[in-house]
This record gives structure tokens, C-alpha cells and sequence, in this order.
């Protein structure tokens, strides 16, 4: 699968990616709370579990932090383009990346830009453009999240239940494979889940677990394959 192939750690762009989900991590601890596959990762790696890298940077937050937030993100070369904040690189002859500014990348060649996409769910919105999760706010008022790797990062709880709400976004194919590997390796994870944090979200806006039945089904040699890969 080519969504799958592509995130392996020989993408350099992973690198970058995991780079900076660190580093903005970090110094945003209090503000931020890390969820998508980077949060899956990192919960996979703290149970002694096999994760795909992910592409993008995914996080939650308030939309009383949004200056401070973005101030650091511009800060950091980050540029806001609609709803996400990306950075620019040059892919070099070597494979390596060379970052550059937005004007840079409108004279290089499309099949030498390579971007980096770093995406906030708020709690309410803070443009037209922005979009808001029913989860954020209880993530917050209480702190569903661990702090690892210096980072705070959602509950496999959380994830598994912001993932579940994906059918309402009706998209399809290679991403939400993708989504269904997220999912396989929290679900399976030695640690036992807690219903109270499923009861609490579900509570604020139900998921439907019925296409995820269905759709685990229909990709179970798929989820085998990707699992025996990590064996």
C-alpha cells in the first residue's frame, strides 16, 4: 500500500516531522496536547508496541492560547496557510531536505517541494477556516493526556475515540487504512483501556463503532500483513 510505504523512516520527511512534533512539543507542553499518529506512536512505544511514523503533526488546544501558540509557531518558521501551519523544504540531489521560506518554494519545481503540515483542532473557532473537536475542552478540564517523551500526549482513549468519530468526516481509502493500523495497535496493546474515559467522551459526541467492525473486515489480511511486518 503506497500510503504505508511512504511512512517509513527512510522518508526524510518523517524525520523532519518527528523532529518537530518533539521540539514544538515540548515547548508548548502546557498548551498543547499531541493526538493523530504521532500520539499513537508515542503511546505504542511507551507499551512496548510496534506504531507507523505519521506525516503530519496533530494537536488539540484552547482557543484562549491561540496568540501564544501562534507566536511560536511563526517563530519557528512555520507558515499559516488556511486551517494548517506548513513549512517548505528542498529536496536535495542527495534525498536530504533543505528548509526554505514560502517565497522559495513558488520557484522550485513541484517534484522538488516537499512540505511539512502541522495541523490544530481548537475548542472553538478561532477563524472561518479553523476547525474545532468536540473533545478538546474535557481533554483539557481532565487532562486525558501523559506526558512522554516531554510531551503531552492523549490517552490511548482519546485517540482511539477521535478516530472512531472519522466516519462522520467520510473519507476513504489509503488515510483511513492508515487510521484502521492506528487503531489495531492501540486496541490490541497490552494495557487494559479504561470505558470510563470511552463513557465520558462518548457522552460529549458519539462514535459509531459499526464501519469500524465493518471496514477491519473487509482489511483483516491487510492489518495481518502490516503486523507480521512488525514481528
Amino acid at each position: 500500500m503506497e500510503e504505508i510505504a511512504v511512512r517509513s523512516w527512510n522518508n526524510p520527511i518523517i524525520k523532519e516531522s518527528y523532529d518537530w512534533m518533539l521540539k514544538v512539543g515540548r515547548e508548548l507542553k502546557e498548551e498543547l496536547v499531541l493526538v493523530g499518529g504521532w500520539a499513537t506512536y508515542l503511546q505504542a512505544q511507551k507499551l512496548g508496541s510496534m506504531s507507523l511514523p505519521s506525516l503530519d503533526i496533530d494537536f488539540v488546544a484552547l482557543k484562549e492560547n491561540f496568540r501564544t501558540i501562534e507566536k511560536h509557531l511563526l517563530a519557528n518558521n512555520f507558515v499559516p496557510v488556511g486551517f494548517r501551519y506548513i513549512k517548505y523544504y528542498h529536496e536535495t540531489l542527495d534525498g536530504g531536505l533543505k528548509e526554505i521560506c514560502f517565497e522559495e518554494s513558488k520557484r522550485i519545481p513541484p517534484y522538488e517541494l516537499r512540505e511539512l503540515f502541522l495541523d490544530i483542532l481548537w475548542d472553538e473557532k478561532i477563524s472561518p477556516m479553523s476547525f474545532t473537536h468536540p473533545y478538546v475542552k474535557v481533554i483539557f478540564e481532565k487532562e486525558l493526556y501523559d506526558e512522554i517523551e516531554g510531551v503531552s500526549v492523549a490517552l490511548p482513549e482519546v485517540i482511539l475515540s477521535m478516530k472512531f468519530l472519522i466516519e462522520k468526516n467520510k473519507y476513504r481509502g489509503q488515510k483511513q487504512l492508515k487510521d484502521l493500523v492506528d487503531i489495531y495497535v492501540l486496541a490490541v496493546s497490552p494495557e487494559e483501556l479504561d470505558f470510563e474515559v470511552f463513557k465520558l467522551l462518548y457522552s460529549k459526541e458519539k462514535f459509531d463503532l459499526n464501519w469500524v467492525v465493518q471496514y477491519f473486515k473487509e482489511n483483516e489480511e491487510f492489518l495481518a500483513s502490516v503486523a507480521r511486518g512488525w514481528g
